[in-house]
């Protein structure tokens, strides 16, 4: 954990916009002064925490804005920490983001897409060049109950696949190598890994490519950044502040990989900088606000909600979910 303890005041001046953005604005002329001790920033050790890598580096970025970084190795870990105010600010997937907002008094709110999709079908059969390829096959699939089974699920409708999900997503790889299955839907860095260590085992298909030509466009999320609700309604101009600071980094980590690969294993974020680094190229690290990306996210919350209605809480959130 890292923290600077600095306490600024911030004179806050947000004009009433429309009618979408009420819920974090101030009256006009309206002046606030905020003291802030520390932001509370939560990362997920694994590939959703390689962009963050640079703020460990670079707590500077904020201008001074006091700052406090904290590790969890899951979502399950972190997500409590937001809803009792533990943590300001974290990293879930999309249908738990969606899922806490609904049942949780809208506790949440989404600030945007900060991994988009990073699937890919990888197999050791030279000769499977297409989804109906996969007929009559058995893909180990990464992630129950999660993006990879429903993207997958619907991609696949109409083809006779069986989907293994006994493996768990970090022994994929290894049973990949060795022979032991021969398909599997791995995301990044495993996709990477398995890749590097056999010559037999390649990216046979691109899934991001597949659900774009069956959408129409756009991508799936496969994490969101989201902030405690009333944080957000309290100090717009910190969580922008952050919000812009994360662009940087994330600009910087897709520009510069190898040495955002050092400063992931510097920061014990969960990865080696070798994986790290090689992965970054196809993992999809993005900034997109909230608004510009609600109908990505959308698109990919309608799979959850025709598979599996409770995964993200029974219904679409609302507006006031888009920061």
């Amino acid at each position: 954990m890292k923290s600077l303890r600095i306490k600024i005041t911030v004179s806050l001046f947000v004009l009433l916009g429309s009618a979408l953005l009420f819920p974090f604005s101030k009256r006009k002329g309206e002046e606030e002064s905020l003291e802030v001790q520390f932001l509370k920033v939560a990362s997920l050790n694994g590939p959703s925490s390689i962009p963050i890598a640079y703020l460990y580096e670079h707590a500077a970025v904020l201008d001074g804005a006091p700052i406090e970084f904290q590790q969890y190795a899951s979502p399950v870990a972190e997500l409590p920490k937001l809803l009792n105010g533990e943590v300001d600010i974290g990293f879930l997937p999309p249908n738990i983001a969606a899922k806490a907002y609904n049942s949780s008094d809208h506790a949440l709110v989404m600030l945007g897409i900060s991994g988009n999709g990073n699937l890919y079908l990888l197999s050791d059969d030279p000769k499977l060049s297409s989804l109906e390829g996969l007929a009559g096959k058995t893909v180990a699939v990464a992630g129950q109950g999660a993006t990879p089974e429903y993207v997958f699920r619907s991609l696949t409708e109409g083809i006779n696949v069986q989907c293994d999900y006994s493996i768990q997503t970090a022994d994929l790889a290894a049973a990949l190598v060795s022979g032991k299955i021969h398909y599997a839907l791995v995301p990044e860095p495993f996709a990477t890994v398995a890749a590097s260590k056999s010559a037999s085992v390649r990216r046979s298909l691109n899934i991001q490519k597949l659900y774009g030509e069956k959408q129409g466009g756009g991508s799936y999320p496969m994490t969101v950044m989201v902030c405690r609700a009333d944080f957000a309604r309290q100090h717009p101009a910190i969580v922008q502040k952050f919000l812009d600071s994360y662009k940087k980094a994330t600009d910087w980590t897709v520009a510069h990989p190898q040495e955002a690969g050092t400063l992931v294993e510097k920061h014990t974020l969960g990865l080696k900088a070798e994986v790290a680094a090689a992965s970054i190229p196809n993992a999809g690290y993005v900034w997109i606000p909230a608004k510009k990306g609600r109908g990505d996210m959308e698109k990919l919350l309608s799979l959850f909600l025709s598979f599996a209605p409770e995964s993200i809480g029974g219904s679409l959130p609302d507006n006031a979910f888009y920061f």
